[in-house]
């Protein structure tokens, strides 16, 4: 069989089987999203987007003010390439008369902005691995979509798929660029910049490019002089492309909320939010040994990637990934604290690399002259088949609880149990009710209701005059863990002031009228004399 013909064949297995892998992740990501409620239940994140997102395509008197509001987005903790891409994803629900179908919207949201983009990076990966030759390609592209943060990432609608497929690209046109610094390298210099512009990723291309160049510089001895001017073309297109991406920050006033935000969102992910959280090198390991393989198949592709780049096996490719990894890695380990969707980016084409110890054309028989190359093959071939195993193990899990979330789900659960224990109250409009974030309350006609991030505490009670209060077991204990990383100590005492009340479930004003394992309940004393009193109404013990 010619070589073109083997691509041909592999492309089109490739395609057969991303469009498998599209549509088993419909189900899943449908389920569980009748209503925003249920949305914020299980990714709070993607309920204070979407409101932002449908605002940009929301009908308008003329285009004028179309452009406007689509380009204003004013969501500012992700990138406009995140929102204008989801935007223009709803734009044909919005002429369907669709968008009230929150799960519809959230499912198209979660298939085409997430699955999609981080589907395409993987064939880039492919690609550059294999040029789509063989058998190779097919096991590195299955092993790659198995792996269970990709799984992960696939369940919400979020700009990590997007931001590193620009990533990708910009590895991919580095190496076809090929130490030449042409219209390639610029390309990737783009790419760069509409990554950073999506997620931030692209700002840390910095050692590859620095490596890069210095690779231009001693290995095919490329002029200083062109060095230098190509380093500063990099800079200014990657900046360049970077306003292209967000083209509102030629406003002064834009550009100034825009960056505090950016800070603000730093400041979160290296500090922690209310309380601080654990970080640093073991935290990372432990961590990325737990959500992406285990240490024997960490071990074979770093060991992979030095082997390509000692034997010469696409070796720029493997300098860049790399040079890629350390960054990323370093500021996963003692920068910001450790999220799953942080390492991913230089993961996955880390783990693309242990395809270089998989020859192109495979034979089990001993070959002669070459007993530990052979045994080497077996070793990678076992540790390979072990962590695809544990990667299946753990997906069908993912997959099943993702299914099955909306019945299983102990949030929705206690919403049946609150809807039963205030049955006493009148139907009567207006009463103010509060809910942790996480917690299930669907919209209704006779509830004013709000929720915040932040900590409680009398204060804000005092304020705001709830009737009714939703507390969530777990976020007490958080705030009670004498163990919590402290941010702010003054703040932190006020609030234990009131979530010690909360846990013995005597907050002042208010009386306990049913806790469980998941939250409790609270109504204020005038509502209880009125209504519950004379109903017999009975908290269960407080723990």
């Amino acid at each position: 069989m010619s070589r073109d013909r083997t691509q041909r064949n592999t492309i089109l297995i490739l395609l057969l089987l991303s469009l498998f892998y599209f549509i088993l992740f419909i189900p899943p990501n449908i389920a569980a999203s009748k209503n925003l409620a249920m949305v914020s239940v299980f990714e709070p994140d993607e309920d204070a987007e979407l409101r932002y997102a449908l605002d940009m395509i929301r009908p308008t008197d003329n285009f004028k003010n179309a452009l406007i509001q689509f380009f204003f987005y004013k969501f500012y903790f992700y990138g406009f390439p995140h929102f204008a891409y989801s935007a223009v994803v709803l734009l044909p629900l919005r002429w369907l008369n669709l968008l009230e179908n929150t799960s519809l919207v959230m499912v198209t949201l979660r298939q085409m902005v997430s699955l999609l983009p981080l589907l395409a990076a993987i064939w880039i990966l492919v690609y550059l691995q294999t040029r789509f030759k063989g058998y190779r390609a097919v096991l590195l592209f299955v092993f790659l979509i198995s792996l269970p943060v990709v799984f992960r990432n696939n369940f919400w609608w979020h700009p990590d798929g997007l931001a590193i497929l620009f990533a990708m690209l910009a590895i991919f046109f580095l190496e076809r660029d090929d130490l030449r610094f042409g219209n390639h390298f610029y390309f990737s210099a783009a790419m760069c910049g509409f990554s950073a512009a999506t997620k931030g990723i692209g700002l840390y291309f910095f050692l590859a490019i620095t490596v890069y160049l210095l690779l231009g510089l001693f290995y095919k001895k490329t002029a200083f002089k062109k060095i230098f001017i190509s380093a500063l073309g990099f800079l200014a297109c990657m900046a360049l492309a970077y306003l292209l991406a967000i083209p509102i920050l030629v406003y002064p006033g834009i550009r100034e909320r825009y960056f505090q935000a950016m800070t603000t969102a730093y400041e979160n992910v290296s500090q922690g939010y209310e309380l601080g959280y654990a970080k640093g090198f073991s935290v990372a390991v432990e961590s990325i040994l737990r959500d992406y393989a285990t240490p024997f198949f960490l071990i074979l592709v770093l060991a992979a990637c030095v082997w390509a780049i000692v034997r010469d096996q696409r070796r720029l490719l493997h300098i860049i990934i790399l040079a890629w990894l350390i960054p990323i890695s370093f500021l996963v380990s003692f920068i910001m604290h450790y999220k799953f969707q942080y390492w991913l980016p230089v993961g996955l084409p880390l783990f693309s690399t242990f395809i270089v110890f998989f020859p192109e054309n495979f034979k089990l028989e001993k070959p002669a002259g070459s007993g530990r190359r052979q045994w080497l093959l077996w070793l990678a071939i076992a540790i390979v088949a072990f962590q695809f195993g544990q990667n299946i193990s753990r997906d069908v899990k993912m997959y099943s609880d993702r299914l099955f979330r909306e019945k299983t789900s102990p949030a929705i659960g206690f919403y049946d149990r609150v809807a039963e224990t205030l049955k006493p109250l009148p139907p009567i409009r207006g009463y103010h009710v509060y809910h942790d974030v996480r917690m299930y309350v669907p919209s209704r006609t006779d509830w004013y209701c709000e929720s915040i991030f932040e900590m409680l505490d009398y204060a804000y009670l005092q304020e705001k005059w709830f009737d009714v209060i939703l507390l969530r077991q777990q976020r007490i204990l958080d705030y009670l863990n004498p163990g919590a990383i402290v941010l702010d100590a003054a703040k932190l005492a006020a609030s234990q002031a009131f979530y010690r009340d909360a846990q013995k479930g005597k907050i002042q004003g208010y009386r306990l009228l049913y806790r469980d394992s998941y939250g409790l309940i609270f109504v204020r004393d005038r509502l209880y004399e009125n209504y519950f009193q004379t109903a017999g109404a009975v908290a269960t013990p407080a723990t």
